[in-house]
């Protein structure tokens, strides 16, 4: 029996997962890919799927499962993912907590609030560009002119994240396939031998290495452009969450 569903592919995710599996909580734990599943792939009590659902095929999954609580801990940027699940867990009638991660605010950023103006003043701005929004973003960036001498892509080793990077033209010498967060230490190594002069990033919180990427280019004297992240209300932090799936004990 299916106690608590949760969607994740996060360290938040991952922190219910271990959470659950301290006090043997029956969990279904919803990943986009593999690669989000290998932190808790060893976990007791904790069944994985892995693969990205439409709404039917997540209200199918919910039904089944009938959890007493739905977590959806996926990544802040991932509005989309989580307008999918509110609808699913409202079709189905089962209460849903939305994880928000702790704000980090950086001093020196230029932030933008949507892609369109982010590209634009790209377009205004000479040098090259360390992009580590991720592989889903990809495609948007080769609007720019001449991106694939300007732009360096930061992704995750995945193969369909390196695929699709290739597919949209990108050089194979200028995508970086590593798994996050990293260090100051090591973010500046990469930019510096990138020789890039603008980063932009999103602010993914501490958990996501945000304010390590940040010191790491304002070291080098780079430019540092933030897509930001996208409102949200309503939700809880990550202690009233654990809370939470501690209270589904039997």
């Amino acid at each position: 029996m299916i106690k608590a569903v949760v969607f994740g592919g996060t360290t938040e995710g991952r922190k219910l997962c271990e959470t659950g599996a301290e006090y043997a909580i029956p969990i279904r734990y919803c990943v986009a890919t593999a690669d989000g599943a290998r932190p808790v792939d060893n976990l007791q009590d904790v069944n994985i799927h892995i693969g990205r659902l439409r709404t039917a095929e997540m209200v199918s999954l919910i039904r089944r499962d009938s959890p007493a609580l739905v977590f959806d801990a996926t990544h802040p940027y991932a509005a989309e993912a989580s307008q999918t699940i509110a609808a699913a867990c409202q079709s189905v009638g089962i209460p849903l907590l939305r994880v928000l991660r702790e704000n980090v605010e950086e001093q020196g950023c230029t932030y933008f609030s949507d892609m369109d103006d982010l590209l634009a003043w790209l377009e205004r701005e000479p040098g090259d560009i360390f992009v580590t929004t991720g592989a889903s973003n990809a495609g948007l960036f080769t609007k720019l002119q001449d991106f694939q001498n300007r732009v360096w892509l930061r992704i995750l080793p995945s193969l369909e994240s390196l695929r699709s990077c290739l597919e949209w033209g990108y050089r194979p010498e200028r995508l970086i396939c590593m798994q996050g967060p990293f260090s100051e230490e090591l973010n500046s190594a990469m930019f510096n031998a990138a020789k890039a002069r603008i980063l932009v990033t999103k602010n993914a919180g501490a958990a996501g290495g945000f304010p390590e990427k940040v010191r790491a280019a304002r070291s080098l004297d780079m430019v540092t452009a933030v897509l930001a992240k996208p409102s949200e209300s309503g939700g809880v932090s990550l202690e009233n969450a654990l809370l939470k799936m501690m209270e589904l004990r039997e």
